[in-house]
């Protein structure tokens, strides 16, 4: 079967994906995956067919508009942000997914990608399968990510409008550029939302994070929208796209020397101002009495040649498995990958979320006592501190190491491919 998969994102958004596309491939479909620019060389190095499609979101986040929005931490802002980019590129992208999936005999499109592929699935007539990384539909258990302050518990009423006025913003914005892409296809222009449309036509959109998170959820949802837990790549995938060759010698060596550090670490979020971070980091472990060691991520922190006391280690890409079991606690943005691998490791986490769902998923580890939530709007060394310290108890470590007994980490990406060829029948 021909499997065209459309994406676009940071690689946080690519990564699961390909572990599904590589295990498709593995049972004998032919897997096309459209990715943005600057993961195209990423995808085809883990073994898949790849070509350009959609904007590159590093860039858009590096820009200055880009470091703007992510400093206001206002996910209405940065939709604002991105559908101005669209606007640009709106018409390039139309004509880049119809040309990903145009030999499909199925599709599979992203929370981002799904208003478009489903659109060019509708033309050709093929199946569709949607993947979420967060909770991406009405439900009255979670309000819409981003829309009310993390740490509140509203009702259920009040959590269903949050969705009805986000999907309606969603479709306000980009439906301008749907309705172009329908005309390219031949299609009829439409007023009704992508999950209104994706609901007709009864198009599965599969979970692909943990249903231990979001407890009280799965029980809201029927079978369309089932839960497989995070997808992650095999080993012999992680090694081809370079995972596995950081400096995990020095990096594990530093950390036998002392005491398990505090990871910290921001992901594909690209920082301001690093230089200020890095003194908040030393300053915040210099207080704790812990050691730290600080991921580069996006940021222009070089790890070869930053500064910082003997105390904190500035370190590029490594392999979360083999060196946060190391590690005492994290402090991270909150991505779900990233967020799974400090969960699966049993750290107590404290997420500096920066915006899109990543205040939800700090929001979650606070209240199923995983942690802290501190928006990376109001960070400062003071309260980076007082959040942080609770988490460096037996008891909170104990708590966290219990709770990734539940996570599932076995089977996760066969039974999403499973889920996948169970729609073409």
């Amino acid at each position: 079967m021909r499997i065209a998969i459309p994406l676009t994102g940071t690689r946080g958004d690519v990564h699961p994906v390909v572990a599904l596309g590589l295990e498709l491939r593995r049972r004998g479909h032919d897997v096309l995956v459209g990715a943005p620019p600057n993961l195209v060389e990423f995808v085809t190095a883990a073994g898949l067919a790849a070509r350009p499609c959609g904007p590159d979101i590093q860039q858009l986040y590096s820009s200055e508009a880009g470091q703007q929005a992510l400093a206001a931490g206002n996910t209405l802002r940065l939709m604002q942000l991105v559908a101005g980019q669209m606007s640009e590129y709106a018409e390039q992208m139309n004509n880049e997914a119809i040309e990903v999936c145009a030999a499909a005999e199925l599709i599979v499109a992203s929370t981002v990608t799904e208003d478009r592929a489903g659109s060019v699935a509708e033309a050709m007539g093929v199946p569709l399968v949607s993947l979420h990384y967060f909770p991406a539909r009405a439900n009255s258990a979670y309000p819409f990510p981003g829309a009310l302050p993390p740490q509140w518990n509203p009702p259920a009423l009040v959590n269903r409008a949050t969705w009805t006025v986000a999907e309606n913003l969603r479709r306000v914005v980009f439906m301008r550029y749907l309705n172009d892409l329908r005309t390219t296809l031949g299609l009829p222009k439409t007023l009704t939302s992508p999950a209104a449309a994706l609901a007709r036509a009864h198009v599965p959109e599969i979970q692909i994070y943990d249903p231990a998170l979001v407890p009280g959820l799965p029980e809201q949802w029927d079978d369309r929208r089932p839960f497989t837990g995070f997808l992650t790549l095999d080993h012999a995938t992680r090694a081809a796209v370079g995972e596995l060759t950081g400096d995990h010698e020095g990096i594990l060596s530093w950390i036998d020397e002392g005491e398990p550090p505090v990871f910290f670490g921001f992901g594909s979020m690209p920082i301001r101002d690093t230089a200020a971070v890095l003194a908040m980091v030393e300053q915040v472990s210099a207080r704790l009495g812990v050691r730290a060691l600080m991921s580069a991520g996006w940021s222009d922190l070089d790890a070869a040649t930053s500064r910082a006391g003997k105390h904190v280690k500035i370190v590029g890409p490594f392999a979360y498995d083999t060196v946060f079991p190391r590690c005492a606690a994290a402090v991270h943005h909150g991505g779900i990958g990233t967020l799974f691998e400090s969960l699966r490791a049993g750290l107590p986490t404290l997420v500096c979320s920066v915006s899109f769902e990543q205040p939800m998923w700090g929001g979650q580890v606070e209240r199923l006592g995983l942690g802290a939530h501190l928006p990376f709007t109001r960070l400062t060394a003071a309260r980076m501190e007082q959040a942080l310290a609770p988490l460096l108890t037996p008891e909170r470590r104990t708590r966290v190491t219990e709770f990734a007994k539940t996570l599932r980490t076995e089977g996760t990406v066969a039974h999403a491919a499973d889920l996948v060829e169970a729609a073409a029948k």
